[in-house]
């Protein structure tokens, strides 16, 4: 079998040589899209993408649109992907995650969205103790903000353009903090300390390691993951509450700390029994 990557940092086709005869490797802007025929087709390194029996994609924030079309191309083609366009654009564009988790009965923070300075004031009246706020612009998280006065947040929606960016507040839970990368059912997780409101635990003042999930914590995992059709994101509890979940987890830094071979579960993810060896 052959596996295709596109990602921004091609050399990570080489953790997939192990596992597949061969790997290619592209960058989002080494994909064309045909839409001039009956049917949309995607070209990647000038080969049409039913020539590639396999796809692992490292989406980039400044491109979710084009990706989202170019993963709807391969519906039906049998071509093994970590992710469809439906489930990666419903992670990535956070307002409709929320709203679709909580459709979904699936747990997660009191989280409003505000698009203006306007809705400021009502914001205030919806939440009483301490906020996690997120800056947004499109795709891409650009700020983040812990406050426990909900008079802070007037300062910190100051650049708010409607239509341009948004802003995502959302109730700061309390509890146990788990990293969990879930690969079709299989659950790596890292238990994090230290300011669990910060996204990233190698900022200072975080710390972070490998903890088999507990059988909540799987739960809501496995449910989360579920109510989006998702087969490989990152999800982060706190409390067990889902505070977010990412189309473009740290592959690498999960592998470290956990002392899993994460490349080999995604590998075992996009060779499903009945191909590969036997063709």
């Amino acid at each position: 079998m052959n596996l295709l990557t596109i990602t921004e940092d091609q050399s990570l086709g080489e953790k997939f040589e192990d596992y597949f005869e061969e790997v290619h490797s592209y960058s989002i802007e080494d994909v064309k899209i045909d839409a001039n025929q009956e049917e949309v087709v995607s070209y990647v390194g000038g080969k049409r993408i039913e020539d590639y029996d396999s796809l692992f994609i490292r989406p980039t924030p400044k491109a979710v649109t084009f990706t989202r079309i170019f993963l709807e191309t391969i519906i039906d083609r049998e071509i093994e992907t970590v992710m469809d366009g439906t489930s990666y654009y419903m992670i990535a564009k956070k307002p409709y995650l929320f709203k679709v988790l909580t459709e979904k009965n699936v747990p997660v923070p009191k989280t409003l969205v505000v698009s203006s300075g306007k809705s400021i004031n009502g914001v205030k009246k919806e939440f009483d103790g301490g906020l996690v706020c997120k800056k947004f612009e499109g795709f891409e998280r650009k700020d983040i903000m812990k406050t426990d006065d909900p008079s802070d947040i007037e300062a910190f929606s100051e650049s708010l353009e409607h239509g341009k960016n948004y802003m995502i507040v959302q109730e700061f839970v309390e509890g146990d903090v788990y990293d969990c990368l879930y690969i079709d059912g299989d659950i790596v997780s890292t238990k994090i300390t230290g300011d669990s409101w910060r996204r990233s635990p190698k900022r200072e003042g975080c710390s972070e390691k490998y903890h088999k999930p507990p059988s909540d914590v799987a739960e809501v995992v496995e449910t989360a993951a579920e109510a989006i059709g998702s087969r490989f994101c990152s999800i982060r509890l706190v409390g067990l509450k889902v505070v977010d979940m990412h189309i473009n987890p740290d592959i690498e830094r999960f592998m470290k700390v956990s002392g899993k071979n994460t490349f080999e579960k995604i590998s075992e993810m996009l060779k499903p029994e009945g191909r590969g060896e036997e063709e």
